[in-house]
Parts: structure tokens; sequence; C-alpha cells
């Protein structure tokens, strides 16, 4: 422990919040992340007048506010394979049930590709075998993040909560200079369009979408921004469409024309 720290941060104070966050948010956080777990929680304990951090992980668990706050600070800017799960889960279980012949996704605020590429491992078997066609709109503002979403390299560590099968079938390992590395196979790149998109502004699309991923996104925005993109975000989307937001991100419950559907799911029930 470095003595230079305002406060005293243990390998199990680490421990027991990335064991929070990790059972909220699905993402692996690695050893290496203590350092910044402790930069960005303790700005939330001074904020708090919290003295220790023993004191804050008491308080983590006891106050859903403060949880939230704690799963924002650790998690802006990261994104990982398997976010969320539960929001992958039910789109297979949609998926099901689905009549027409292309499902038409977007991934909105894509980062560095692991949520499309996430949407893709879990449908993709399902739809080949009963012949849908599969189409991701995958979309950042930033055109750095988006070359590395198109370039599909990530760490071998990345997506290690995949079986052998997955692992075979969607993951190229890489070799000599690249070993620790896997790359993404067409299988899954070739079903996704990248594409540069501000959603600060009105935006033109050239299809409508039964599945539209917009977590963590919002978090960003004033409120009168959020339902804006919102209102937009419903003439995007076929009828019964569904909307997945982050862990923070809701939905007014007086818009009529949303149906909370589970945890930061939402189908449009009435007129987008």
């Amino acid at each position: 422990m470095s003595t230079q720290r305002e406060f005293e941060f243990t390998f199990a104070h680490f421990d027991a919040l990335r064991k929070q966050a990790h059972n909220y948010s699905g993402i692996n956080f690695t050893d290496d992340k203590l350092e910044m777990f402790y930069a960005r929680l303790a700005k939330r304990l001074r904020k708090l007048g919290i003295t220790s951090f023993s004191e804050y992980v008491k308080r983590v668990k006891q106050d859903q506010a403060e949880f939230s706050e704690f799963v924002n600070a650790v998690t802006t800017n990261i994104t990982a394979f398997e976010r969320e799960p539960h929001h992958f889960a039910h789109l297979k279980e949609q998926m099901k049930t689905f009549k027409k012949s292309t499902v038409n996704i977007w991934s909105a605020g894509c980062s560095t590709g692991q949520e499309p590429y996430t949407i893709l491992v879990n449908i993709l078997p399902f739809c080949r075998q009963k012949r849908i066609e599969v189409k991701v709109l995958a979309s950042d503002l930033d055109t750095d993040v988006l070359s590395k979403a198109q370039a599909g390299i990530y760490k071998v560590k990345d997506v290690e909560m995949y079986g052998q099968a997955v692992k075979k079938q969607f993951f190229r390992k890489g070799i000599g200079p690249k070993e620790g590395f896997c790359m993404v196979k067409p299988v899954l790149s070739e079903c996704i369009e990248f594409r540069q998109l501000n959603l600060f502004y009105p935006w033109k699309l050239d299809r409508k979408f039964d599945f539209i991923f917009c977590r963590n996104v919002l978090i960003y925005f004033e409120q009168k921004k959020k339902l804006e993109i919102i209102d937009r975000f419903a003439s995007n989307l076929v009828p019964n469409g569904i909307l997945f937001l982050g862990h923070s991100e809701l939905i007014p419950r007086d818009d009529p024309r949303w149906k909370n559907i589970g945890t930061n799911m939402y189908q449009l029930t009435g007129a987008g």
C-alpha cells in the first residue's frame, strides 16, 4: 500500500468493491484496476465526508443512491464483452419468437466494439439456424474508438468468459508478436456497419430498428437533451421495439409510449 494515499485502500477493499461492480455490470475487473478504483472512488469519499474505505464499502452495500454513483465512477469509459449480461439474455429470448427475415440492431455509443460483437456472439448462431439475417449499426462520436472497433483486436483475457467452442467460432488467436491478443473473425465483422454519429444533434438513418442499445451514454447529457434523444430513439424503433439503457439511465414513468419490461429495458408500445 502506498504511504502517500489520502485514504488507506487495501486489496481486501478493492476486492469487495470490484465484486459488487462485477455482479451488477458483468465487467471483469482485473487486479491491475486497483489504482483506477482508488483514484476514482477517493473523490466519492471526499464528497461524502467519509474517512475510510471500510466505511465506504458498507455505504455502497446499504445505500442504493451511492451504489449507482459507485458503479458510474468505476465503469465510465470502460467497456467489456458481456457487460450487463441480463440485456443479452433478454435479447436471446426475444429472438426465439422473432418472425421477420432480418433483425436490425443499433449499438449507439459502441465505443471500442465490445457491445456490438457481444450482441452477435449471443444471437448469431440461432439466427443462422433460423435463416434470420442480422444487421448491426455500430455508431460512436469518437473516430479513434471506431477505428479500434473496426479492427476488432482485443486481449485474450477480454474474452475469457467464453467457452472454447465460442472462442474458436468467433475469434482468431494471435501468434508470435500478436500472442496474447485475438481478432474477431469475419463472421462477426461482416454483420456490422460502423459509422460516426453524434447523438447530441439530430440524425437521419435509412431504416428502423428492432432493438437499440444505448447504454451508459445518456449519463453524459443534461436531462432535457436526454429526453430529446429518447424521443429520437422512439422514432427509430419499430412498433414494440426495445431500447436497452445503462444501469443508471431511466425513462420517465409518465411517458405512455414506453413499457418497462426489465432492468433498464423499455418496449415502445405507443407511436414513436
